[in-house]
């Protein structure tokens, strides 16, 4: 593997061994249903170790495994038959191109499940460019909004709010609006407030003071140049 997927394959294993093998995540090898399809995916050469783990995980011995232990089998086994110092003759007589496909094997697995994807239409097209805050999707009319770090757990993406709702919003407000109110922002009158709110305090703010400092060492350094205090 090039250096980059070996510490990718470093970090994300474990996540892939937590959440996505277990019954609790995707399952992956929580059940025959699931590892016989993943099995399946060895390539031709390894096929009497595809056959060797779908007999035993099928075992009464086998059903005692934690999908975690089934997975460290499966590595163990392979890096035995197909490893660089293997003694198994039938291995020996495999294709070095066969090996490396076997070797990577488990690296792939993880990647397909745990690797970041990159759509090439998000990320070129301007009709997909949803980065920005406070956009609106084209197809559903939710606004893309800015999320908390520390409660990205809460979030919940169907909760945003749309454009036809904001719009009610709007006119609900202005029909039981009055003089004293001292709500002057358009912003501040729908559920988009939940969200512009730390936005605005945790963002734009110290962004904003950021700069103004920076623009004022900047004037003092400047004055401080040619004497003009």
């Amino acid at each position: 593997l090039h250096p980059m997927l070996s510490r990718a394959f470093e970090i994300l294993e474990p996540l892939f061994i937590e959440h996505v093998l277990p019954e609790t995540g995707h399952g992956l090898l929580a059940s025959a249903d699931q590892w016989e399809p993943l099995l399946q995916t060895l390539p031709d050469a390894a096929s009497m170790i595809r056959d060797r783990m779908i007999e035993t995980w099928s075992s009464t011995k086998g059903a005692r495994l934690s999908p975690a232990e089934k997975w460290e089998e499966l590595k163990q086994h392979l890096s035995a038959v197909f490893g660089q110092n293997t003694n198994v003759k039938r291995a020996k007589n495999v294709a070095n191109a066969e090996k490396e496909r076997i070797e990577s094997w488990p690296a792939e697995v993880v990647f397909r499940y745990t690797y970041p994807r990159l759509d090439i239409n998000v990320s070129k097209m301007q009709n997909h460019l949803l980065k920005s805050p406070f956009c609106v999707h084209p197809k559903t009319g939710r606004v893309c909004v800015p999320i908390q770090a520390d409660k990205i757990d809460d979030f919940d993406p169907f909760e945003v709010p749309t454009l036809p709702q904001l719009m009610t919003e709007l006119d609900q407000f202005r029909d039981g609006e009055d003089e004293t109110s001292k709500v002057r922002k358009d912003w501040q009158k729908t559920s988009l407030r939940v969200y512009f709110e730390p936005f605005q305090k945790n963002f734009l703010d110290p962004m904003l003071k950021e700069l103004r400092q920076k623009t004022r060492e900047e004037t003092e350094k400047q004055s401080a140049l040619t004497g003009d205090f």
